[in-house]
């Protein structure tokens, strides 16, 4: 980070190659400069703003770093992300996995919040070598925001049933590379069947919008179903595939 600069990125260390193609930080990097006092001398102040990856845990760190330096005022870390979305709204059990945050409704029927992704995602920890964040990124984003949506604005209204969201299709078309910067995402609730409590049927479009682009766009059709609607029918389903996997595999006996 050089003396002359205003400001800065840093981004979670997933996103090295990221990083080298366009001259930001990684988180290990920065600290590692840091603490090392390469920074000492800078004349700030200088503006980091945080891209993907980095967390409130990583936040809390660079921030004791600036200050065991005596840097405060000098290097400013810029972090905007909002709450993450609730774990009982994403059906997720781990918070790195989360993806969205700073959930809010804009009007009757549109929908925004920040992309959120963890460093260690799921999504990420197998492979990404490459300066952009793979597709299945934008895809899980937009169903995990149509999920959000759902269970705070709409099954939310019978707070004393438990809903069962089944997807009945997902279509996504790609426009343009999504980046491990600031993202947000934009849903559009396109039709919607709310009248019979027991079965609620959604319709709704996700953009994943970044720099002023879609990056894409995922058209959802789903179903909530209250408790006890579907055990019966997919219990019956789950013994008719075991009987059906048996039988293939002793055919090979």
């Amino acid at each position: 980070m050089s003396s002359a600069a205003t400001s800065r990125l840093v981004v979670g260390d997933r996103f090295r190659d990221f990083a080298e193609a366009v001259g930001a930080d990684t988180f290990s990097g920065l600290t590692r400069s840091l603490d090392a006092g390469d920074l000492d001398t800078l004349d700030g102040p200088v503006h980091v703003v945080t891209g993907q990856g980095i967390g409130e845990f990583e936040i809390s760190y660079l921030r004791d770093s600036i200050t065991r330096r005596q840097l405060d005022g000098r290097i400013v870390v810029v972090h905007s992300s909002g709450q993450p979305a609730h774990r009982q709204e994403l059906h997720k059990a781990r918070e790195d996995n989360v993806l969205v945050a700073a959930l809010t409704q804009l009007d009757d029927s549109t929908y925004e919040a920040q992309l959120r992704l963890h460093d260690h995602n799921e999504l990420l920890v197998d492979v990404q070598d490459r300066v952009h964040v793979q597709g299945m990124v934008a895809v899980e984003a937009a169903r995990q925001m149509f999920l959000a949506v759902v269970e705070r604005y709409f099954t939310a209204r019978w707070p004393q049933q438990r809903y069962y969201i089944v997807l009945n299709s997902m279509n996504t078309t790609f426009s343009n590379f999504l980046f491990p910067v600031g993202a947000t995402l934009r849903l559009k609730v396109d039709e919607s069947d709310l009248s019979e409590p027991g079965r609620l049927t959604v319709r709704t479009t996700v953009e994943v919008q970044q720099a002023g682009r879609a990056a894409a766009e995922v058209t959802i059709d789903a179903a909530a179903f209250a408790p006890g609607f579907l055990e019966e029918k997919e219990l019956r389903r789950a013994k008719s595939a075991v009987a059906s996997a048996v039988d293939a595999a002793l055919t090979t006996v």
